[in-house]
């Protein structure tokens, strides 16, 4: 009875061991981690100065480079938000707060 419990214990343990290091999101490492991530930065930048070619063109890398990383799952989103600034609703948006801002 003892060995038995012993058993399962020690299959559970290694069950749980498995199922943690096979993720199914693959990290990024060394280089290829920092162009991710530059790449994002560069999208980011561009996207709060309003050039969207430029915001779009990163974006678009890092999704066809890594797309099941965090870095381009991130980028994927952010390129939703780059859409919704270019489509008309989002022009109307933005010029309806730009009047609506105080003038200084």
């Amino acid at each position: 009875m003892r060995r038995g419990m012993m058993m399962v214990f020690a299959f559970a343990i290694a069950l749980v061991f498995v199922l943690g290091c096979a993720s199914s999101e693959p990290y990024l490492k060394g280089k290829e981690k920092l162009e991710a991530r530059d790449w994002l930065h560069a999208g980011d930048i561009a996207y709060k100065v309003k050039d969207w070619d430029t915001s779009q063109y990163y974006y678009d890398l890092l999704v066809k480079k890594y797309p099941d990383s965090y870095y381009g799952k991130k980028a994927k989103t952010n390129l939703g938000y780059v859409n919704y600034q270019r489509s008309l609703i989002g022009k109307a948006v933005s010029k309806g707060k730009e009047e609506l801002e105080p003038i200084f």
